[in-house]
């Protein structure tokens, strides 16, 4: 297995033709000690979504948690905008949850996939998530070839971490993501799809041969997991290059 988690703040990457460096606190890439400037991730974020989108998931959460503290009984409110500051913020306060649900996810995938035997979580929720994804760990994977992979495009300048390389039990190797939702019946995000391109292209770059991409999708709240093969390769790789110059772009304008 030649993916390794390093506990220190940086990490150092000998690769293709120059060092990758990796700072944990700040996560910020460099490339023969210039900083890169898009990360794999940050390309994603350039993918159209309908606004309606997400301001409808922000009054939801907020419509949500109003239910709860009216349900619960209020005294009278004498700090008006403190209070609306307060229940505004909920859509910050869930996504922080979210992502602390993932994280916990993630690192006791990276556990098993070192052939260890990590203690579930003491949440109960977060301990679903984590045995859903080891009995999928265990079903279909055969070889994990990396973990935390760090990656540069000399192509696109640009780098990225795959969560993880594997061979499955079919023989074919992976490049396979993980991903927390709220629920699996929710539509696929194209930015998923292009993160996974990209990965694949930035390892047929470094001189590796991928078969294919797996979202492994797990619902935060039942643990059950889904996971998804895209066979578009080329299609969902032109959808990020796309993407790649509109996260580049920059209007100029002249004043006539």
């Amino acid at each position: 297995m030649k993916g390794k988690r390093h506990q220190h703040q940086m990490e150092t990457i000998i690769t293709m033709s120059g060092t990758l460096t990796y700072s944990e606190g700040n996560h910020r890439y460099e490339w023969n000690g210039e900083k890169v400037d898009l990360s794999v991730s940050g390309v994603a974020a350039h993918y159209a979504v309908p606004f309606s989108a997400a301001s409808g998931w922000a009054a939801k959460t907020i419509r949500i948690k109003l239910l709860k503290v009216f349900s619960e009984g209020t005294n009278e409110i004498s700090d008006l905008d403190a209070w609306a500051k307060d229940i505004c913020g909920e859509p910050n306060r869930v996504t922080r949850e979210a992502a602390s649900v993932g994280t916990a996810v993630h690192s006791y995938v990276e556990s098993v996939a070192h052939g260890l035997e990590p203690d579930l979580s003491d949440d109960e929720d977060v301990a679903k998530c984590q045995k859903g994804l080891r009995d999928w760990f265990d079903a279909n994977v055969a070889e994990v070839i990396d973990i935390e992979r760090r990656l540069y495009s000399e192509r696109y300048r640009i780098a990225g971490t795959a969560d993880m390389v594997a061979r499955l039990r079919n023989k074919e190797v992976h490049v396979i993501d993980w991903k927390g939702v709220t629920d699996l019946s929710a539509p696929l995000k194209p930015g998923h799809a292009g993160q996974l391109a990209a990965y694949r292209a930035m390892l047929n770059e470094a001189g590796e041969k991928i078969d294919g991409c797996l979202l492994v999708r797990f619902c935060r709240k039942t643990g059950a997991v889904e996971a998804t093969a895209f066979p578009n390769y080329e299609t969902d790789l032109m959808a990020f290059e796309a993407a790649l110059h509109l996260a580049r772009y920059a209007v100029k304008g002249e004043v006539a």
